[in-house]
């Protein structure tokens, strides 16, 4: 089975499917959209992955963070929701 880093490897692909996520996600939490990159990026590295399957499938450095701390944790740009991301090119 590939993984989704070698599927990245593609980055045309990398960004469709990343937009591709963040618009669909907004259904369940509007906030959600500009946290999609960063999910990428946390997949991308094994250890994340194994530590997350180690913790019971939980993300335990992440339970009980407060939204403004998770977006101030995203680069500058992430940060303001940009206008039109994921629609814009």
């Amino acid at each position: 089975m590939a993984s989704v880093y070698s599927l990245f490897e593609n980055k045309a692909f990398e960004d469709w499917y990343v937009r591709f996520i963040a618009h669909f996600v907004r259904v369940y939490e509007r906030m959600a959209p500009q946290f999609a990159r960063e999910s990428a990026r946390w997949s991308a590295n094994p250890a994340n992955i194994e530590r997350y399957l180690a913790n019971g499938r939980r993300m335990t450095d992440i339970l009980g963070l407060r939204v403004s701390s998770a977006i101030n944790s995203l680069p500058l740009r992430e940060q303001t929701g940009e206008s039109d991301w994921p629609y814009e090119q």
